[in-house]
């Protein structure tokens, strides 16, 4: 047989042998992460930790916020118990999406924009929408300023830790606008980023909405003195994440979300679950577990999202307690509200 026959064979072998050991390899990973959560009885859960309505200690030290729910509604239905997780702070968005890769952390739920970069250029991936936000602007009631073109020379303070994509968005705004407008770079995000608009060198304040609308009613003094623009300079789909290559986990933590926003749509909450067990509609039967396959699909038990709507709620309570008309920042749904009412959460069908 000819030498470079041989050499071909050979090459394709080791070829083929590597690419056997890449998908061992990953489906040991995705093996790693459930079991992992399983032996220690604990998801340990990256969160920012200074954003009330998101994620934010209470006085009795409980994180609290859209991003802690979520993150419980995973406990819930991986470990059958809400309160089995670990929450792990991280200061910037670079120490959050390190800790993930590293395995510090299984998920990170820190209202975090999915974007080409962060799924194409490191090792995560993001899960589902769980809020469709957009970067907005905050101006002073008495100003006079009802629209974005109005800010024409206006000086406008934009976190340090989002400086890079809020200033590319803020000066694109802008220039469609065709104005001018000066950033004036705050050293943090969080509470810090209203210090400038609190103590004049700032005009006015730019952030996603949400974020903007949760630092007005807890950081300003007199939240009505404030208002929120209403365009939207960018598309900030916010997003739990887990590792790349975790396909388990993955399918794990992006059911969850679609079974909270479908449970909303069939109209399964955590006060009518109860009554759902007696429903003979077959979507509802297999989202709760009355008729047996997901939950084994998953790796799961049956019930898994019951438990996740019977302990956290469903998606619309999650928003309304942490976010909406339960809290004191009143966000409107928008485009978060349900396709059926005009918004963009469209979860996937249970069947």
């Amino acid at each position: 047989m000819p030498r470079p026959f041989l050499d071909r064979n050979i090459a394709m072998r080791r070829c083929l042998i590597g690419l056997l050991t890449l998908f061992a390899l990953a489906g040991t990973a995705a093996a790693q992460t459930l079991d992992a959560v399983r032996q220690r009885q604990t998801v340990r859960c990256g969160v920012f930790g200074q954003l009330p309505g998101f994620s934010a200690q209470d006085t009795d030290g409980n994180m609290r916020g859209m991003d802690a729910d979520f993150c419980r509604a995973i406990a819930a239905a991986v470990l059958g118990d809400r309160e089995l997780v670990e929450f792990v702070t991280a200061n910037s968005v670079e120490a959050g999406l390190a800790g993930l890769e590293s395995g510090r952390v299984d998920l990170l739920s820190s209202n975090l924009t999915a974007t080409a970069m962060r799924d194409a250029g490191r090792n995560i991936a993001p899960t589902g929408v769980l809020l469709y936000d957009g970067q907005a602007v905050l101006v002073r009631t008495d100003a006079g300023i009802a629209n974005f073109a109005q800010l024409d020379g206006k000086r406008i303070c934009v976190a340090a830790a989002t400086v890079d994509a809020s200033q590319r968005i803020l000066r694109n705004a802008a220039g469609r606008a065709g104005i001018t407008v000066v950033p004036v770079v705050t050293t943090q995000s969080g509470t810090a980023l209203m210090d400038g608009f609190k103590n004049g060198s700032c005009d006015a304040v730019t952030a996603d909405a949400a974020a903007l609308a949760t630092l007005r009613a807890t950081d300003l003094p007199d939240p009505a003195g404030a208002l929120l623009l209403s365009e939207r300079l960018s598309r900030e789909p916010l997003t739990p994440f887990v590792r790349g290559g975790d396909e388990r986990w993955r399918e794990i933590v992006s059911w969850t979300l679609h079974a909270l926003v479908a449970a909303e749509e069939l109209e399964i909450s955590s006060g009518t679950l109860e009554a759902a067990l007696g429903s003979d509609d077959s979507e509802v039967r297999f989202l709760i577990g009355l008729d047996p396959g997901l939950g084994a699909a998953l790796g799961l038990r049956d019930t898994w999202a019951a438990e996740a709507i019977r302990q956290v709620g469903n998606y619309g309570e999650i928003f309304d307690r942490n976010l909406g008309e339960g809290s004191p920042i009143g966000l409107d749904r928008g485009l978060s509200d349900l396709w059926r009412r005009g918004g963009l959460m469209y979860p996937f069908p249970f069947r």
